[in-house]
């Protein structure tokens, strides 16, 4: 007899709605999008020093709610325990910026 593997297709639940708007201070993605809107870039390990641990996902949301295309790169840097590991350290691109900017601007217009 054979076994015969049926594989499902999974369907995509409906996209994310886009942020209308810049996010609510003092949340984490707010504390993130300030620090890279400064021109500074950020790795898992120092987002813990501001109290975020989901860098990732945080970052991956702000690309889809912005549609921004953050750069990455890999890098070896010392996690909290003072060894040495891998982690991608996140900017924003200048066109990133400019978005970014426009949005928080129109935000504060209204």
């Amino acid at each position: 007899m054979i076994n015969k593997i049926t594989r499902i297709k999974k369907i995509p639940s409906s996209p994310a709605e886009a942020m209308k708007g810049y996010p609510e201070t003092n949340t984490k993605y707010y504390i993130i999008l300030e620090h890279l809107l400064k021109g500074g870039s950020i790795n898992k390990f120092e987002a813990m020093h501001l109290g975020v641990n989901c860098l990732d996902s945080i970052i991956c949301t702000m690309c889809k709610d912005f549609n921004l295309e953050v750069s990455r790169h890999t890098e070896k840097s010392k996690d909290i325990s003072g060894c040495y590991s891998y982690a991608t350290r996140y900017k924003f691109t200048k066109q990133d910026m400019i978005k970014i900017i426009l949005i928080k601007r129109e935000g504060s217009d209204e």
